[in-house]
């Protein structure tokens, strides 16, 4: 990961979002290898969209599976970035970036409260709006257990204009 070959870079990226896929043992040695300390700066506004597309490929499967889920205290630091990367005109990067939100929202309150306090509602919100199923099927998964929380998690979705975006998705014309 720190090579100065971005291509090696990248392929690295590539085999550990593999390697992480592989399920909940495999998640947790890459996941205690340090791949989030490595990660993380290479995420800046110079990355190539390809690369940038792995990474967050590879930071979903990080926040994935559960029994048990992972672990919490290093799943926590991808949060700021993934709610970050909403932000994204990449439809495969929101996508990644959702579905790493809904799995860490599928779990406790506290998780959840995590995810809410990095700025993501509104961001999840606004993407139920957009007329692409890979983004809103994950956003809507993610809001969907937001609300799932406490009342005051559950306040956060209404101020972000959630009921009506929810009604639009009643109306939708994709499957």
């Amino acid at each position: 990961l720190q090579s100065k070959s971005i291509n090696l870079a990248e392929q690295a990226v590539w085999a550990l979002g593999n390697i992480a896929s592989d399920g909940v043992a495999a998640r947790d040695i890459v996941i205690h290898h340090n791949v989030i300390d490595g990660i993380l700066p290479l995420i800046n506004n110079e990355t190539p969209l390809s690369f940038l597309r792995n990474i967050v490929w590879l930071m979903s499967n990080l926040c994935r599976n559960k029994n048990p889920s992972p672990p919490f205290e290093q799943v926590r630091r991808l949060l700021p970035v993934l709610s970050q990367l909403l932000l994204s005109q990449d439809i495969q990067v929101l996508a990644d970036a959702c579905w790493a939100l809904s799995y860490v929202t599928d779990d406790d309150k506290s998780k959840i409260q995590a995810v809410v306090d990095s700025d993501a509602v509104p961001r999840l919100v606004n993407l139920l709006q957009m007329d692409e199923p890979s983004v809103i099927f994950p956003a809507l998964r993610s809001v969907g257990n937001i609300v799932t929380g406490t009342d005051e998690q559950t306040d956060m979705v209404i101020a972000a204009e959630g009921l009506p975006r929810l009604g639009l998705l009643l109306q939708h014309n994709k499957s």
